[in-house]
């Protein structure tokens, strides 16, 4: 089941608000969320729920097993509970990419949200290690914080140790949680069915096209569909999730409007980030080391994170890029990026961030320097042609409302709506554009989203 569809809008979401308001006791306020939980997430492909109950399991056991030890049986402990949880993941996502060159070929299907939920499982393991949690008793508490259908699929991440205390107390709406919620809900819905799809028809329309403007307008198809499209999901995940008493962190910061890589990867996936951060970098040392031992620790960092997004050399050649262009800013272009106007700084993180959506959407290495040197006009078939101009016309309106809407320009009309014309007006709009919203949904081909491939 995913947020956009109907039966989720109209049944699954309203009658899990309904019931989990009346039924009495955490317990069973718990127990209600995970059975609805494990039926958001097995619908459709019951098989893959299997393997996130044995995680589920794992994790439980390997949390109570950390706190019965201490010292070096609790470090083995703690090394086996990883090494389960990435065996788990290299098995599913990475075996045909590591055993590629041996001609091997396994017909293992990919979970949804495997990757999200093993990081919430290793997250767990690792704050109870590292002892910035105790071990959760409960097992329906770690079920609930693995499995929870507001991030079990695509994120955020939520490190458990934040989430800890929402699992123990659950809130019961009033009218400014249930505003609050729906609202966001609403919004990441509009970036998804209005935005993100109709970008993503943009981006299949001139998938093929040799042109140097068509090319250019692809890539900056797909550089909207994938901010609209992933920060969307983020809205209506963080939106319901208010709506159950749990508080999510703010996944995206408007990232194109960064004025440097650095600052892109503060405002871009934000729980991402931070997991690597908090459980990679800072373990290895962070940036309390020497130069050498800093370097080692970005690329490992990036390394990690190209291959975490999929098993295919392409992510892994746009991880190792952006730990490039990271070494690159701390030790050359600090100071010259700190002089320059912020225009010119969001220009050239633009760039570089269009370059790096180019390597991501492609199939192969190769394919994605073909589309390179076509932006530059090399082995492209002319300037623009007939079908570049089409789709340029068709999608106007959307690249326009796709560009502003990815500045902080939404929060600017809300507060002048609510100055002039009070918050019946803010109110009034999200009504228009949730139903806006559900005509597209009801009139448009179903487009997943992009992040269930990861």
């Amino acid at each position: 089941m995913v947020f956009n569809s109907l039966i989720f809008i109209f049944l699954f979401l309203p009658i899990s608000i309904l019931v989990y308001q009346l039924v009495p006791g955490k317990k069973i306020k718990q127990f209600l969320l995970l059975i609805l939980s494990l039926l958001f997430y097995c619908w459709g492909n019951p098989i893959s729920l299997g393997l996130l109950l044995i995680s589920i399991v794992w994790n439980y056991l390997t949390g109570i097993e950390l706190g019965l030890h201490k010292g070096t049986s609790k470090k083995v402990v703690f090394v086996l509970g990883i090494l389960f949880n990435v065996l788990i993941l290299g098995i599913y996502k990475y075996m045909n990419f590591f055993f590629g060159f041996t001609g091997l070929h396994f017909d293992l299907v990919l979970p949804v949200g495997l990757s999200f939920f093993t990081f919430s499982a290793i997250s767990y393991i690792a704050d109870v290690y590292m002892g910035k949690s105790a071990p959760q008793k409960s097992l329906l508490s770690i079920a609930l914080y693995i499995a929870f259908f507001g991030k079990v699929s695509m994120g955020p991440i939520v490190q458990y140790h934040n989430m800890e205390k929402d699992l123990q107390t659950f809130t019961r709406l009033n009218v400014t949680i249930m505003g609050d919620g729906m609202r966001r809900f609403i919004k990441g819905l509009v970036k998804k069915v209005i935005l993100a799809d109709q970008f993503s028809i943009l981006f299949a329309n001139l998938s093929g096209n040799q042109t140097v403007l068509g090319t250019w307008l692809m890539a900056i198809a797909y550089m909207l569909q994938i901010y609209f499209d992933f920060s969307g999901y983020s809205d209506m995940a963080i939106g319901l999730s208010t709506l159950f008493g749990f508080h999510f962190d703010e996944n995206f910061d408007h990232p194109y409007i960064a004025t440097s890589v650095q600052d892109f990867w503060r405002r871009w996936h934000i729980s991402l980030s931070r997991w690597f951060r908090d459980y990679i970098y800072i373990p290895l040392g962070g940036n309390r080391v020497g130069n050498v031992k800093y370097i080692r620790n970005i690329m490992v960092v990036w390394l990690l994170t190209g291959l975490w997004h999929g098993a295919n050399w392409t992510f892994i050649v746009w991880g190792i890029y952006y730990g490039l262009l990271l070494l690159l800013e701390k030790f050359v272009l600090k100071d010259i990026l700190s002089k320059l106007p912020k225009f010119l700084c969001r220009i050239y993180t633009l760039i570089l961030v269009l370059i790096g959506w180019v390597f991501f959407m492609s199939g192969s290495i190769s394919d994605a320097f073909f589309t390179l040197t076509r932006m530059i006009g090399i082995g492209a078939d002319g300037l623009t042609s007939f079908e570049t101009f089409f789709s340029l016309k068709q999608f106007a309106v959307f690249l326009v409302f796709g560009i502003l809407f990815s500045m902080p320009i939404q929060g600017k009309i809300e507060k002048i709506n609510s100055k002039y014309f009070g918050a019946i007006m803010n109110f009034s709009i999200y009504i228009v554009l949730f139903v806006i919203a559900i005509a597209f949904v009801v009139s448009s081909t179903f487009q997943s989203f992009l992040y269930f491939a990861f």
